[in-house]
């Protein structure tokens, strides 16, 4: 329902219907509810008919308050329900494609030079955050790059939100992440299960994004974008499978190694998560961490299978 048509139909009567809830609201939205829209001459702006002086009052004060209200008021189950049926098969069919997607031109290209495959990722990235930066682009962008964990316009923003920044210290900050144990990665598993491991974690990143506000009960205070999810879950697959690894905090060692310091960032989020503090994604680092461990133990076992298959072959026991 349109917000024109919403306030010709039911006007003032919804919001004083709503005065026990909107007393239980934050004193900043309280406020502002009171001086907005419980004033007497709401009603009769209300039953004005969709003119222009209508669409302008639309847009200012009652466009706000029912911004505000369903977007951190209203956790929706069916966003949830949305994104995870186009997860399952998103995830299916990179599992089932993406094997045979290497063996074809220009994707078999990577196969001999796996390093430029992380380098097409940061061109992606950097590509997308070029375009926020033209304002034409900015409706599709808000589309599809974006993650409204309250009703996405498209499913296809849970993996668009994971190749899309807005602000250029986010973006370097990710893309030297994804340089710095990408490049190293992707000769360790392959670019099948690098491309596997980097868009999956990046998907599954964003249902957690959405299940947290769900789960914990809180407001949806802001929408979600950028890499970071799928970042940890490279990091998390590059400190598990080479846990020694020398890890740097800008021109400082980390003591431990990497394994030591994927820990610690794990902690770190993970007080994010039940702490509620800062403004960063906790819930998406946290479940993009999990599952780049999970993956990584998953191609270390079948590796090692492998590995006791070829030798057993060999008589060995």
């Amino acid at each position: 329902m349109s917000g024109a048509k919403f306030i010709s139909s039911y006007g003032r009567y919804f919001f004083l219907s709503n005065i026990p809830r909107v007393e239980s609201k934050p004193p900043i939205l309280r406020n502002f509810i009171k001086a907005n829209l419980f004033k007497p001459t709401f009603q009769s702006q209300a039953q004005v008919k969709f003119t222009q002086q209508t669409r302008s009052f639309h847009n200012t004060s009652i466009s706000k308050f029912i911004n505000v209200y369903n977007y951190n008021f209203r956790n929706n189950y069916s966003t949830l329900k949305k994104a995870l049926i186009f997860s399952g098969l998103f995830i299916t069919a990179t599992t089932v494609l993406t094997p045979y997607l290497f063996q074809i031109p220009p994707f078999n290209y990577f196969k001999s030079h796996p390093t430029h495959l992380v380098y097409t990722l940061v061109g992606i990235n950097c590509a997308i955050f070029g375009l926020w930066q033209v304002p034409k682009f900015w409706r599709v962008l808000s589309r599809y790059a974006l993650l409204e964990k309250n009703q996405m316009y498209s499913s296809w923003s849970a993996i668009g939100s994971a190749f899309s920044h807005q602000e250029i210290w986010h973006l370097g900050m990710n893309m030297l992440a994804l340089y710095s144990f990408g490049t190293s990665l992707v000769h360790i598993i392959g670019v099948e299960n690098f491309t596997m491991l980097y868009l999956n974690g990046a998907i599954l990143s964003s249902i957690g994004s959405i299940v947290y506000p769900i789960l914990f009960k809180i407001p949806i205070s802001a929408a979600s974008l950028g890499a970071s999810g799928a970042l940890f879950s490279v990091f998390g697959a590059f400190s598990y499978l080479i846990p020694h690894a020398k890890i740097m905090l800008f021109v400082f060692p980390i003591p431990g190694g990497a394994w030591f310091a994927f820990l610690g960032s794990m902690v770190w989020n993970l007080s994010g998560v039940f702490l509620k503090w800062g403004k960063f994604d906790y819930a998406a680092h946290t479940v993009g961490g999990v599952f780049g461990v999970m993956y990584a133990w998953y191609l270390k076992e079948k590796s090692d299978r492998q590995r006791a298959k070829r030798l057993h072959s060999y008589g060995f026991r």
